[in-house]
């Protein structure tokens, strides 16, 4: 009478550890995928990407066009723009970044995302449409009455400062752009990059040409 039981209480383990590996990668593949940073709150977005959703979303449609599908299986242009904002606010390595809860992707790929988000930030209409100096006088007398209304200053029209952008060391041998030339004097490998910004922290004017080892006073005096 016993014979029965062994086989019935095999085919019980197989169905449990059948249920158990089922679970199992149900759960790796909810571990996988990405948690979609426009479900949080307006102030945990801000402070994870520095910018608010609809200016994301602007970017986003934005890069529609600019960056195409190039395959099936190519990273979609929403998580590209998050995981290079995500970078551009934090200065955090590219594999963390890449290997955050909100995207999940390789090095390599943050590393490309961030270049693609890049040069569609520089291109020439987007760059002037949002980076630009007053062009008119309502423009003028708007940056001036920000700087009096919050600080009590009257006529400026810009706050100016250098910041050194750390780089990767460009060739010794480079006869142009020599190496020694970008050590600032924190010693390290810098493009001393002057900004303009008004009463609100919103850049008016970028000028990095300049290698590390330059001083604040040349550049100003050369912009």
């Amino acid at each position: 009478m016993n014979l029965g039981i062994r086989p019935f209480a095999n085919v019980l383990v197989a169905d449990f550890l059948r249920d158990v590996e089922r679970d199992a990668e149900f759960a790796r593949q909810e571990f996988r995928r990405p948690l979609d940073p426009f479900e949080l709150p307006d102030h945990q977005f801000v402070q994870i990407y520095r910018l608010n959703k609809e200016m994301v979303d602007n970017i986003i449609d934005g890069m529609e066009n600019f960056v195409p599908q190039r395959r099936v299986s190519a990273i979609d242009v929403s998580t590209k723009v998050l995981t290079a904002l995500r970078f551009f606010a934090s200065g955090s390595y590219q594999m963390d970044i890449g290997k955050s809860i909100f995207s999940n992707i390789s090095q390599p790929s943050a590393s490309r995302c961030i270049n693609d988000v890049t040069q569609f930030f520089n291109t020439r209409d987007i760059f002037q449409e949002w980076i630009h100096f007053p062009r008119n006088f309502d423009e003028l007398n708007t940056v001036r009455g920000g700087f009096y209304e919050k600080y009590g200053f009257p006529g400026i029209v810009g706050c100016v400062d250098g910041t050194h952008v750390a780089i990767y060391p460009p060739n010794i041998a480079n006869a142009l752009y020599p190496e020694n030339d970008y050590v600032n004097r924190k010693n390290y490998h810098s493009i001393n990059t002057q900004l303009i910004c008004d009463s609100n922290m919103r850049i008016l004017h970028v000028n990095a040409r300049y290698p590390g080892s330059t001083h604040d006073s040349f550049i100003w005096q050369n912009s």
